[in-house]
């Protein structure tokens, strides 16, 4: 399993691989003080299961790097490491697996292993027939739904929108629990959901959506409750 680590602080990130090779397995760490330098590891072909990445860094935003390395290697999970839970909600828009506060524990390192077994179960998939040709579309990389009148527009990653002859509900029913219907004729993938504020939300591609009125606060306490599911509470 090779692991990258992003950290300016030597002393943290000598803790942190300390705490990684307690953990049954064979492991490689290759560490990194800037996030030029992770980014070029990558785009010359280093491959990681695993990011663990702090994100107050000197004249380096963390999460802005882990955008970079996901437009790199989209598969590679990113677990953040920071001293405050300000920016919990913003590590969740690039799917970190957990977000952890200093000091770092054993536990919390055993955690994030935990979790990663769990992101390797079997993605669920929707199956639709466009134009007499079968697609399958992962779930997770599914932004949203809308309903186009008869039609029903699948917006994918890559803003690719798949248009189907459906009705909104038919296609709607189809989908796992981390979408949510926010109005009438729009679900949104939890996962790519940047915000969510009392009246509306944004979705990972820019667009936004104001909130059904008598179903708003309903809609604000199941993301945010997914939200702490998935990154282990704020």
């Amino acid at each position: 399993m090779r692991i990258a680590i992003l950290d300016d602080d030597r002393e943290e990130v000598s803790k942190l691989q300390e705490m990684i090779f307690c953990i049954s397995g064979n492991y490689r760490v290759d560490r990194f003080s800037e996030g030029k330098e992770l980014l070029a590891a990558a785009e010359n072909g280093a491959v990681y299961d695993l990011l663990l990445c702090d994100i107050y860094m000197k004249d380096q935003n963390g999460i802005e790097i882990a955008k970079q390395m996901k437009g790199i290697s989209p598969r590679t999970p990113v677990a953040f490491i920071t001293s405050s839970r300000e920016h919990a909600v913003d590590a969740f828009s690039v799917d970190a697996v957990h977000y952890l506060v200093k000091p770092v524990s054993q536990e919390d390192i055993v955690e994030v292993f935990r979790r990663l077994q769990t992101k390797t179960e079997p993605r669920h998939t929707l199956t639709v027939m466009i134009d007499r040709i079968i697609n399958v579309l992962y779930q997770d990389e599914i932004i949203r739904i809308e309903g186009r009148g008869h039609n029903t527009e699948i917006i994918g990653g890559d803003n690719i929108v798949y248009s189907i002859r459906k009705p909104f509900k038919e296609i709607d029913d189809l989908l796992d629990e981390t979408f949510i219907q926010i109005k009438k004729g729009v679900t949104l993938n939890m996962r790519h959901i940047l915000r969510m504020t009392y009246k509306d939300c944004t979705s990972r591609d820019g667009k936004i959506y104001l909130l059904r009125r008598d179903q708003a606060k309903v809609i604000r306490a199941k993301f945010f409750a997914y939200v702490k599911n998935e990154l282990g509470g704020i």
